[in-house]
């Protein structure tokens, strides 16, 4: 009987943390999965930015700069979905600041993707001025944010 009961407390141990590790496990999985997507999203700014400059140094066309600013503004509009409780521990650059002030990382996102929106008609129009200052105004969106929000 002894060896039953010291078998069966093995047992149940070893089910006890087994559960509790897939539970720290996943959490750990979700918090990775939070951080690559949302390095993912400022991929996408970044590769955007770099192509919208190509076009602002270029002088043009207007119209190459449409299709990054519009993936700008798509990403922007999804980006504070990867910010979730808890996903401020592990590989990444986000600030405390973030989960303290969501509100105001919220606001400064959506100007972001205004900015991202009005940049991608001002090129739907073919207009190189309003392009220019559209990447600016953008530039300016990203600049706010990084400095509030960012650990460089």
């Amino acid at each position: 009987m002894a060896i039953w009961r010291k078998a069966a407390l093995a047992a149940a141990i070893c089910g006890t943390l087994a559960a509790f590790g897939g539970l720290v496990g996943s959490d750990a999985f979700a918090q990775a999965d939070a951080i690559k997507a949302r390095k993912d999203g400022f991929q996408v700014f970044r590769v955007s930015m770099g192509a919208i400059k190509k076009v602002v140094d270029d002088n043009g066309p207007a119209a190459n700069a449409v299709a990054p600013a519009q993936a700008i503004a798509g990403t922007a509009a999804k980006q504070v979905a990867h910010f979730p409780a808890g996903s401020d521990k592990g590989e990444t650059k986000a600030k405390a600041e973030i989960w303290a002030n969501m509100a105001d990382f919220t606001a400064k996102m959506k100007a972001a993707e205004d900015a991202a929106t009005a940049l991608a008609s001002a090129a739907q129009a073919g207009n190189m001025d309003a392009v220019k200052a559209g990447f600016g105004a953008l530039g300016g969106t990203c600049g706010a944010c990084h400095r509030a929000y960012r650990n460089d």
